[in-house]
């Protein structure tokens, strides 16, 4: 690989790597607007002009590529910061001084570099900038708004409808200072990736609607995780503030995401506000209701009701491809302890979901993030188990003792009135999650727990790929962790269950599940790493619930 030296820094670079992306490697950033390392390069706003030993004059970073040993660059020459600041000038020239009311104000590229590479005065009067009248609140789709004052002439936005997404409704208009972006006539801005044009908009002039001054986004906490929309698993960004989940963005992964996700990803948290929250244990009472009870209250007699269930009819339990790996892992364990087959995993198809990456793109229709995860944790049915469809489709739940339902929002299904009622007619039933469903109101035993944001662990995508992801932010003061409330209940039949956290649970499922033999939880990279093998042939959980 030939050799580049940027700044007195050597680096070995790909033939073929633009100096943008050299620079990156040696710690050196080139400013850029208009360049991004999944669009096609135009060199359109300058900014990353660079010295190149040899040549007369300065060279834009992002058109210039490495093709061979012994180039010499440098950025921080006079001639380069004063090109900057050329640069910025212009840009400046028109653009309005609205920082203190604009949505992108601290996370704008334009206000970051022209405190960095601008000056602190203009030549140019205010009162003679070029305006867009009418056009400040231009809906582009139903996502995505444009404030023409505020764009750049960038053309982020258009070359992704033409080259990621592939649906080509943005393009340039008019000609000269006059140039703005629109969409083509009937062909609103409305594909499945379409506020990735916000993302990649290094200004305020595109902003989404559903996050459009809903929060300044220094008071954001952030925190890395995985959409649970569907089973392609997209990395993220999850910020968060005072215990509420303000905005999903997506975090580079190329084996994944790539810098992408979908619309239906980022909408996706509405559903931890949207439904009624789960706050306390409860156990029903003669006549239906559910008063609080104490979680000691509600454990004992959860394990007491699994501990003799067989003795009267099936223990059954019914999981989800909402629970992590872990959880997964825990409820196959104790349905092993009390030695019941019937173990398995709700989900239901939706819509295709299809993200671009480097490697052709992931396509997701499961529904739920997690059910090969839980497969290969074993919850898949024993010999003559009853599997989930009986239960949820025929009248198999009849046949059960206990019924332990892991996740009172597993679908859909959790709210249609049939379902529940087949559901209601197990002898006891038992429903842990986070949301408030008609299905958690006809419970015998309510078990609240964190949500996705609240709890760490890990998924496995449609790939094939493990992924762990961290706690955002703590869950409310009566409710646990589903890793808590399963490793409590399993501690009344074998101590060593107790106190165990995320990833201790991992260490023992990868020493005991084949699919995930010689992973550790600490040491699974930011990118995850492919696991297993078809979740229809993983193994199930092996012995009595020994640790």
């Amino acid at each position: 690989m030939p050799t580049v030296t940027i700044n007195d820094r050597a680096v070995e670079v790909e033939v073929g790597t633009n100096l943008i992306d050299a620079a990156l490697k040696v710690g050196v950033q080139i400013p850029h607007y208009c360049y991004h390392p999944r669009l096609s390069v135009v060199g359109q706003c300058r900014m990353c002009l660079v010295h190149i030993a040899g040549m007369p004059k300065l060279q834009a970073g992002c058109s210039t590529q490495v093709m061979k040993d012994g180039m010499v660059v440098r950025t921080d020459t006079p001639e380069v910061h004063e090109a900057q600041r050329a640069m910025m000038e212009f840009l400046l020239i028109n653009h309005p001084l609205d920082c203190p009311i604009c949505d992108q104000a601290g996370e704008c590229g334009l206000q970051d570099y022209a405190f960095k590479h601008g000056v602190a005065t203009s030549r140019f009067h205010y009162e003679e900038k070029r305006t867009y009248p009418q056009k400040e609140r231009i809906p582009l789709g139903p996502t995505v708004l444009l404030n023409m004052n505020r764009c750049i002439q960038c053309t982020r936005c258009i070359r992704f409808t033409h080259e990621v997404a592939k649906t080509a409704e943005l393009g340039f208009f008019q000609r000269g200072a006059r140039t703005e972006i629109g969409t083509f006539p009937g062909k609103p801005l409305d594909n499945e990736l379409s506020t990735c044009v916000v993302d990649i908009c290094p200004v305020g002039a595109l902003t989404s609607t559903e996050f459009r001054f809903a929060e300044r986004v220094w008071y954001l906490d952030k925190k890395p995780s995985i959409c649970t929309g569907c089973d392609v698993g997209c990395n993220i960004t999850l910020e968060h503030r005072r215990g509420q989940v303000r905005r999903l963005k997506p975090r580079f992964n190329p084996d994944v995401n790539d810098y992408w996700m979908c619309d239906y990803g980022r909408g996706s948290h509405q559903r931890l506000t949207a439904l009624p929250r789960l706050q306390i244990p409860q156990i029903a009472r003669k006549g239906g209701a559910l008063p609080a009870a104490t979680w000691r209250e509600a454990l004992d007699l959860v394990a007491r009701r699994l501990e003799h269930g067989n003795a009267s009819g099936a223990v059954a339990f019914l999981g989800s491809g909402r629970l992590s790996t872990e959880d997964a892992f825990l409820l196959a364990t104790l349905a092993d302890q009390v030695a019941s087959p019937h173990r398995s995993v709700a989900g239901r198809e939706g819509p295709e979901r299809r993200i671009p990456n480097t490697h052709g793109g992931l396509a997701g229709r499961d529904t739920a993030p997690n059910r090969r995860g839980a497969e290969l944790a074993g919850l898949v049915p024993g010999p003559s188990g009853i599997d989930a469809r009986a239960l949820l489709a025929a009248d198999r739940a009849a046949d059960c003792s206990v019924l332990f339902v892991a996740d009172s929002d597993f679908g859909p299904e959790a709210s249609e009135p049939a379902t529940v009622e087949r559901l209601r007619k197990a002898g006891f039933l038992v429903v842990m999650g986070w949301a408030e469903t008609p299905l958690s109101k006809v419970a015998d035993v309510v078990l609240p727990v964190a949500t996705p944001a609240e709890r760490a662990g890990s998924f496995v995508n449609v790939a094939g790929r493990l992924q762990t992801f961290a706690q955002a932010f703590p869950a409310p003061a009566q409710v646990k962790t589903p890793v808590e409330v399963l490793t409590e209940i399993l501690a009344r039949f074998d101590a060593a269950w107790a106190g165990l956290t995320e990833a201790q649970v991992f260490d023992r499922l990868a020493a005991r599940v084949p699919a995930f033999s010689g992973v550790r939880f600490e040491a699974v990279p930011a990118t995850g790493r492919p696991v297993g093998a078809e979740p229809a042939l993983a193994a199930t959980v092996a012995g009595g619930g020994e640790p």
